[in-house]
């Protein structure tokens, strides 16, 4: 059973590779009678309003259902200090606000039919009532959509295929997320997009949605974040919430370290203290200038310090999420 004064929370989508909050442990658990699906739309972060991305989301098993098969999935439990809980939760509220609720189940760590459950812990699903609920389609239909799909926190595809590469890596087999894996690649292929994310340059507004022009304006906004990276950025567990969750700029007093020599309006790969790509974002500085507020609020140099006249090291409109 679980230990006292610790809060589970279980992961089957972004949050498996990306929690973006300090965590004591994390193992993998299953929970039964669930099912991940690309059912839910995302307007917020990996698609717009004009053109919703399609992101994951779990389906209760129906109770006639006649597979003689319980459902099962398997994702990541992180293991949250109670007194660090109420906060981590605050953000998470925000980070999942485009239709999704907090619902808490049991999770398991052992197959089998008369094994007890570890304890319950807290799941982010979206339910079937939810404005953004898009529903059951082909894969061949879901795959188009998340191909030609991108939003604020960057491409559909790039969730997909580092959702997969986390099933792949647990050695779980979910056959609706790797058939629309292989579909998306079978995409890719065909129109020559990069598999390691290094160029979109060969997206055709004939892919894009019924509102091309919307969605060529973010395409062409986005292009220079598959770019190769000239330096690198580490930030604390602060700052790592603050942008994944909060939709906040990175500002100097988050900033760990800095790797690589870079002019200002340079693309970075932003790591946190477990050297884990969580963002890529362009600079309002170069790395002198950045080296010389590292650790620092704002009042310290902002508007004080000469040719210091932006608050932020990077916005938050010029962070992608990964």
């Amino acid at each position: 059973m679980c230990e006292d004064m610790f809060v589970y929370l279980f992961g089957y989508g972004s949050l498996m590779w990306r929690p973006g909050f300090p965590y004591s442990r994390k193992f993998n658990a299953y929970i039964k009678g669930w099912k991940r699906v690309f059912y839910q739309g995302s307007t917020d972060h990996r698609g717009t309003i004009e053109n919703p991305g399609r992101v994951v989301t779990l389906i209760k098993q129906p109770e006639d259902d006649k597979s003689n098969e319980v459902w099962l999935t398997w994702g990541t439990v992180y293991s949250i200090s109670d007194d660090a809980a109420m906060p981590i939760l605050k953000n998470l509220d925000y980070r999942e606000k485009g239709g999704y609720e907090r619902h808490e189940l049991d999770v398991f760590l052992e197959e089998g039919d008369d094994v007890e459950p570890y304890g319950k812990a807290i799941v982010y699903l979206a339910t079937t009532e939810n404005l953004e609920f898009l529903g059951e389609d082909t894969n061949e239909n879901i795959a188009n959509q998340i191909f030609r799909s991108i939003g604020p926190s960057g491409r559909n595809i790039d969730y997909l295929l580092k959702l997969a590469n986390s099933l792949h890596d647990m050695g779980v087999n979910d056959k609706h997320v790797f058939e629309i894996e292989r579909l998306v690649l079978d995409l890719m292929s065909h129109h020559k997009i990069n598999h390691h994310n290094e160029t979109i340059e060969n997206i055709t507004d004939s892919l894009l949605s019924s509102s091309p022009d919307k969605s060529l304006e973010l395409l062409n906004q986005h292009k220079r974040f598959y770019s190769k990276p000239l330096g690198q950025l580490c930030i604390d567990d602060g700052a790592v919430q603050a942008i994944s969750q909060r939709a906040k700029s990175l500002l100097p007093v988050g900033i760990i370290s800095i790797f690589g020599e870079f002019p200002k309006d340079s693309l970075v790969t932003i790591l946190d203290v477990n050297s884990s790509q969580i963002s890529r974002g362009i600079t309002n500085y170069s790395s002198d200038e950045i080296n010389q507020i590292i650790g620092k609020q704002s009042k310290d140099y902002f508007n004080t310090l000469t040719g210091f006249t932006k608050e932020a090291v990077i916005d938050h409109n010029n962070l992608i999420l990964l």
